[in-house]
């Protein structure tokens, strides 16, 4: 994963090789929890592989979806930098790999290294970027666009991962990030694969037309990928 990162190839090897060292790996079941809130940070997460969902608990008992993390993401650094508890939770929709670089490590890169703090900068620019639209997509969108959103935002995480399209999501796990039932899910699904969007198939589904994926997700014509990572 790490191979395809900008910041990290524009490492100097022996940079590359601490932080290899120092990276620590946990393995997550599905419905297994990395964090909950109320944890501390221990640092910047990665996905290597697999799918996790973002989510925020209510105190009435509900959660509300924010987003899904799959392979290649990277998330929480906001929370790294202020040195803060987790106000949010994070778990295992499917058997997850997930990488931490340390905060010590992370905190000794954005002092040296310009090409680190740029990638961190940017994260944190498109994390606000997300929220926005989330908040927007919660209080004015409707479930079709909701479920084309939460389908781009799996496209651009894997931009880089070398699948043309082809992204290994369910419609029930596509329907757990969106927050809605499978069978809404599986409705809007359908109607975006009659439109010539994209295809389903068995273990997930192909992006056939990138452009008409963001106009039925009212998104703008640029990927999130084109602006840096999200």
């Amino acid at each position: 994963m790490l191979d395809v990162v900008p910041w990290y190839k524009g490492l100097p090897e022996l940079e590359r090789n601490v932080v290899r060292s120092e990276l620590r790996t946990v393995a997550l079941a599905a419905g297994e929890y990395l964090f909950r809130t109320g944890s501390r940070s221990p640092g910047w997460y990665g996905v290597v592989e697999g799918l996790v969902k973002w989510s925020s608990p209510g105190t009435d008992g509900r959660t509300l979806s924010l987003a899904g993390f799959s392979t290649g993401s990277w998330f929480g650094e906001a929370t790294m930098i202020r040195r803060e508890r987790f106000e949010y939770e994070v778990v295992a929709l499917r058997p997850s790999r997930i990488v931490i670089l340390p905060r010590d490590t992370c905190e000794r890169l954005w002092n040296n290294n310009i090409e680190f703090t740029k990638a961190l900068m940017t994260h944190l620019a498109q994390r606000v970027n997300w929220l926005m639209g989330c908040y927007t997509g919660n209080v004015l969108l409707d479930v079709d666009t909701t479920v084309a959103r939460a389908v781009a935002a799996q496209l651009d995480a894997e931009l880089h991962s070398g699948t043309n399209g082809r992204l290994k999501i369910s419609q029930e796990e596509i329907a757990s990030l969106c927050g809605v039932s499978r069978q809404r899910c599986n409705t809007a699904m359908t109607r975006l694969a009659r439109a010539g969007v994209l295809q389903t198939h068995y273990g997930g589904l192909t992006v056939l037309d990138r452009q008409a994926l963001y106009q039925h997700a009212k998104l703008s014509g640029k990927s999130e990928a084109d602006h840096g990572p999200a």
